[in-house]
């Protein structure tokens, strides 16, 4: 009768489970949310910045900022060398990607343009790079987690490849938050036409001689030359 040896899992492998848990949380648990956040509520309630600040930096960052220092440690533990693999080099571009992102999307909130910032003028373009830039972001790191457990595990541990489940669920959830956000574009507009009529209120209240004349204005003016 044949026995099934089960191997203990040695140090370095629950770092990178660790480091695996940590980063799909970060990465396609809290930033997808943040997004959604914004593309859907944001044109009902000015509260939409705080929730989507509060999924982007302050769960995201620390979730994210953790998972990358447990890969270094279970790179160090295992001593498999440096950015040496795609996997390795892809996390690596993709942690600087969100810290700029994180740095863009605070400078687009504290620094505005003039016009932008007292509701006269448009969208600036920053805005619009800094949503794309997002979306990018979100689908590198789908990337990078299934080059971390369809190719990096197995590379590393010698334990053969991760189930189908985790590759079933990989595609379930990239199609389940595609449909979700796309679904959301149709909120663009009403966004557009809230900013439309954000930028005449602004131009009416600004421009006193273009403000519609009452009846009560009308009979205070003083009657004209004939």
């Amino acid at each position: 009768m044949a026995l099934d040896i089960v191997i203990p899992l040695f140090p370095f492998e629950k770092y990178i489970i660790a480091h695996a848990i940590f980063c799909v949380i970060g990465f396609l648990g809290f930033l997808p949310l943040g997004a959604l956040l914004a593309r859907y509520t944001r044109t009902y309630t000015p509260s939409w910045f705080t929730a989507h600040w509060i999924c982007q930096l302050a769960l995201a960052g620390p979730t994210i900022i953790i998972g990358v220092a447990l890969g270094f440690e279970a790179v160090s533990l295992a001593e498999s060398g440096g950015a040496n693999d795609v996997h390795k080099k892809w996390g690596i571009a993709v942690f600087v990607l969100y810290l700029l992102q994180v740095a863009v999307g605070l400078t687009i909130h504290y620094v505005k343009p003039r016009s932008w910032a007292l509701g006269r003028g448009r969208r600036p373009a920053q805005n619009y790079f800094h949503a794309v830039f997002g979306l990018l972001i979100i689908a590198f790191a789908m990337f990078q987690v299934r080059t971390g457990f369809r190719s990096e595990w197995p590379v590393q541990t010698g334990r053969g490849s991760v189930g189908n489940g985790a590759n079933g669920f990989w595609y379930f959830w990239i199609i389940f938050i595609s449909v979700l956000y796309f679904a959301g574009l149709s909120l663009l507009v009403r966004q557009f036409r809230l900013e439309r009529e954000a930028r005449k209120a602004a131009l009416m209240r600004d421009t006193p001689e273009l403000k519609p004349i009452s009846n009560a204005d009308r009979s205070s003016m003083p009657p004209q030359m004939t």
